[in-house]
């Protein structure tokens, strides 16, 4: 009887050790678990105004923390499944019937359409084909009936921000991306569709929630441009990259803001850029300044200056595109967040590596084009 009440205590001993080894192995891959994504909504407020949600962070603190490891994000990000962090509505598409028409006209000129001839023809040939675009737009107006030239312009800005993405910055992904924008008139509309206090003075929204840009039309149609081009790019970022780094993520809106379509091609001018980028002109060589923008997340960025922040954020994504090497240094940065689309990468450890001379000649370059901002125009 003694042995039998021995062998059941060492059993219940050993599943104790057993259970509490499996809860230590279960937390500490909770703790690792991939997933994790901001549930704050970018916004693109008028003239970079705003209520801050709360008191700034001083910028050497920002910058100690991204130097001495990952910044506490507990308040910022929730877990969630690890395929979320890319918006994924290009993976969801499905091929559709479409139709190439090809034929020679009386010139001897050989023409391929989506739209079957209308004239005299030679060789007329259909091809049938199941295909995608790179991308498609839905624009509509929730309260408002929206002229022809903001859906053109939505349609024709997502596209042409997409072929640069693709071609210069080598940002691929599935075609088929679907852009829902939705543009919304009436103050009550627009904190109803919304839904988010903090976001009811600001012009525009990408929710990555229900990956819906909302814009609030404006009076001024090329404000409405404007707004609309910062929002797109935001919605593409989280499409084809994942969870970029803020100053990156507002730098690249703030840069796509100024592009201006026609025809096949796009422009972005920098002309009107040097009287606003007066507040954010730096003295000394920059380095300070360039770890401290790139250390600010999340609401830490939108809070206190923010105005000097957007500013500083453009300039540099301006400077970098500007050149072939800069371009060769972004698109890093852009590879490796899509390599880990739910954390943010540490954008200077990549731009330092990737840039010529490393993150002193950068932030001696950006200094400089912020303090003498070249007028330029860029065409893509």
């Amino acid at each position: 009887m003694r042995r039998v009440v021995v062998a059941l205590l060492l059993l219940v001993v050993a599943s104790a050790i057993a259970l509490g080894l499996f809860n230590m192995l279960t937390a500490d891959e909770a703790g690792h678990a991939p997933g994790i994504a901001a549930q704050v909504d970018h916004s693109r407020k008028p003239d970079h105004a705003g209520t801050p949600a709360k008191e700034p962070a001083a910028r050497s603190d920002a910058r100690a923390n991204r130097e001495s490891g990952p910044i506490d994000r507990s308040g910022l990000h929730a877990a969630i499944d690890a395929h979320a962090c890319l918006a994924g509505t290009a993976a969801a598409a499905k091929p559709k019937q479409t139709a190439i028409h090809r034929w020679v006209d009386d010139k001897g000129i050989t023409h391929f359409s989506d739209q079957a001839p209308s004239g005299v023809a030679q060789g007329y040939r259909r091809i049938d084909a199941r295909d995608l675009p790179p991308i498609v737009v839905h624009a509509r107006g929730y309260d408002v009936n929206l002229p022809d030239d903001v859906v053109q312009n939505a349609i024709s800005s997502a596209q042409a921000i997409e072929r640069i993405l693709r071609g210069t910055l080598g940002l691929e992904g599935d075609p088929g991306l679907l852009l829902d924008v939705e543009f919304i008139a009436a103050a009550d509309a627009w904190a109803k569709r919304v839904d988010n206090p903090t976001m009811v003075n600001s012009a525009g929204t990408y929710s990555p929630k229900d990956r819906t840009i909302h814009i609030r039309l404006q009076e001024d149609k090329l404000t409405n441009f404007l707004i609309l081009r910062h929002e797109i790019t935001h919605a593409l970022m989280h499409e084809r990259v994942g969870r970029l780094p803020t100053a990156i993520n507002e730098g690249i809106a703030g840069y796509f803001e100024h592009l201006a379509v026609s025809g096949m091609g796009a422009q972005v001018t920098i002309a009107d850029s040097p009287r606003s980028l007066r507040a954010a002109r730096i003295e000394g060589d920059g380095q300070a300044e360039l770890a401290d923008l790139l250390a600010f997340e999340g609401a830490d960025f939108y809070a206190g200056d923010q105005q000097q922040r957007y500013l500083r954020a453009y300039a540099l994504v301006a400077m970098l595109m500007d050149t072939a090497p800069g371009r060769v240094a972004l698109s890093a940065v852009l590879a490796a967040q899509r390599a880990q689309p739910c954390l943010p990468v540490r954008a200077e450890l990549t731009l330092d590596s990737s840039y010529p001379g490393g993150l002193a000649a950068l932030a001696r370059d950006w200094t400089s084009w912020l303090n003498d901002p070249p007028r330029s125009i860029r065409s893509w």
